[in-house]
């Protein structure tokens, strides 16, 4: 055994002893994703998808999406954002087990290949978080996931997008999020011509289609969007006004 195998293995180990890897779901030692919680995971039937904005049983008629306008062309999403997926995301973006990226990509995968990608060459454009949310975390979770999705798929993940401004989504309405990242994307790297979208979880698509017409505007042809999980359901209404 080389010095320097020897050293990363004595450095693993230590770490184990400090931090034990346990699973994203249900705390299981030994493992990051334990066959049970990755048999459980609820994945969504892509034949019976929106093919607009990836909700469940919405290829007939959509009610999720029916009165919205989208700049992305479609998109699909691997599974639902519910138990046991729900905690190991939790645990991969707000506990730093940035290990969880790999598994994570390999549940997205199935959305990369629903969205259908076509003849043309696409590459891979993460979500970027905001600048407070990568600070309080101290890494970009979704470039994270685009990175480790790209190797997962064979495609190329590029850094294009940087977030500014803008309120944390959770506990906005539908409305509320679309003003909410209404200008919140810049653009910092070349434009893919074709460019896939990757986000963690997609709730009412708002943030998507900012980052869609981002891209557009700068000169992209086409843009289209994957993404780990969706929330269905779950966007409360506009918040009344004060009174």
């Amino acid at each position: 055994m080389r010095l320097d195998d020897a050293v990363t293995d004595i450095a693993q180990g230590l770490l184990e002893l400090i931090a034990p890897t346990r699973c994203g779901g249900c705390e299981l030692p030994g493992v990051l994703v334990c066959d049970t919680c990755a048999s459980n995971v609820p994945l969504i039937e892509q034949g019976a998808a929106c093919p607009r904005c990836g909700a469940p049983e919405g290829r007939a008629a959509c009610a999720e999406c029916a009165d919205v306008d989208f700049a992305f062309s479609s998109a699909r999403c691997a599974s639902l954002l519910g138990a046991p997926l729900s905690r190991i995301v939790t645990v991969y973006k707000d506990g730093g087990e940035r290990r969880l990226a790999i598994p994570l990509a390999g549940i997205a995968a199935a959305a990369v290949g629903a969205v259908g990608q076509g003849p043309h060459s696409w590459v891979l454009v993460p979500v970027p978080a905001s600048t407070r949310a990568i600070a309080r975390r101290g890494f970009d979770h979704c470039e994270r996931l685009a990175s480790a999705l790209g190797t997962a798929c064979e495609m190329p993940a590029e850094r294009v997008l940087l977030r500014r401004g803008g309120r944390d989504q959770r506990g906005l309405g539908r409305e509320q999020r679309r003003a909410n990242v209404g200008d919140a994307f810049v653009v910092v790297g070349e434009v893919p011509r074709r460019a896939l979208l990757v986000d963690d979880v997609v709730t009412t698509g708002a943030t998507l289609d900012a980052a869609a017409r981002t891209l557009l505007d700068a000169g992209a042809a086409e843009v289209r969007a994957v993404a780990l999980a969706r929330a269905v359901g779950v966007c409360p209404a506009p918040s009344p006004p004060a009174t």
